[in-house]
C-alpha cells in the first residue's frame, strides 16, 4: 500500500509526501517516519518535523467535524445512533469518573503507545465522543505525538545504525 501511495505522490517534495503519509489514519507517524528517512531520504530532523506536522493535521478537522457528523447520524441512521448511544453510556458508566479525572492523560497514552487502534485519529475521536475538554485534549494529543515521534526516531536510528555494525 505504501508503494502505491508513493507512486501517486511521485514528483512532490519529500517533506509533503512524509506529512501526507503521517496524516493517514492507519499509517500515522509509526510508518511515515521510517519511510521518510529510508525511502524518501530526508534527514532525521526534517523527517521528524514533517511527519509530526502531518500527523497533527487531522486533529482540528476531527474536532470540528465529528460532532456535526454524529448529529447527522442521529437524525438519518437511528439504529446506528441507538447502538452508539448505548455503547457510549456503557463506557461512561464503566469509566465515567476516570474519564473526567484522567481523560487527557489517557489521550496522551493512546497516542504514545504504539498498537492497533491507537494514535492521533483515535484519540481525537474519543476526545470529542467523551467530551474531554478540547484544549486539554489538543495539548495531550500534541504532546503524545511529539513523544511518539521522538521514540520512533530514536528506535529507527538506533536499530538501523546498529544493523550497520553486523
Amino acid at each position: 500500500m505504501i508503494e502505491i501511495i508513493l507512486t501517486w505522490l511521485q514528483g512532490l517534495p519529500p517533506e509533503f509526501v512524509a506529512a501526507f503519509l503521517a496524516a493517514l489514519p492507519v499509517i500515522e507517524t509509526r510508518v511515515a517516519l521510517p519511510v521518510a528517512i529510508f525511502v524518501l531520504h530526508l534527514s532525521p530532523m526534517a523527517a521528524f518535523f514533517s511527519t509530526l506536522l502531518g500527523n497533527l493535521l487531522p486533529v482540528p478537522f476531527i474536532f470540528m467535524l465529528l460532532t456535526p457528523t454524529l448529529r447527522v447520524i442521529h437524525r438519518q441512521i437511528p439504529r446506528l445512533d441507538q447502538w452508539f448511544v448505548a455503547w457510549r453510556e456503557k463506557q461512561e458508566k464503566k469509566f465515567g469518573e476516570s474519564y473526567s479525572k484522567w481523560g487527557a492523560f489517557f489521550l496522551f497514552l493512546l497516542v504514545v503507545v504504539p498498537g492497533p487502534g491507537t494514535g492521533v485519529w483515535t484519540a481525537s475521536a474519543l476526545a470529542v465522543i467523551f467530551h474531554v475538554d478540547l484544549r486539554l485534549s489538543a495539548l495531550s494529543i500534541v504532546a503524545g505525538s511529539f513523544v511518539s515521534g521522538l521514540t520512533i526516531l530514536a528506535v529507527t536510528q538506533g536499530v538501523f545504525v546498529g544493523l550497520k555494525f553486523l
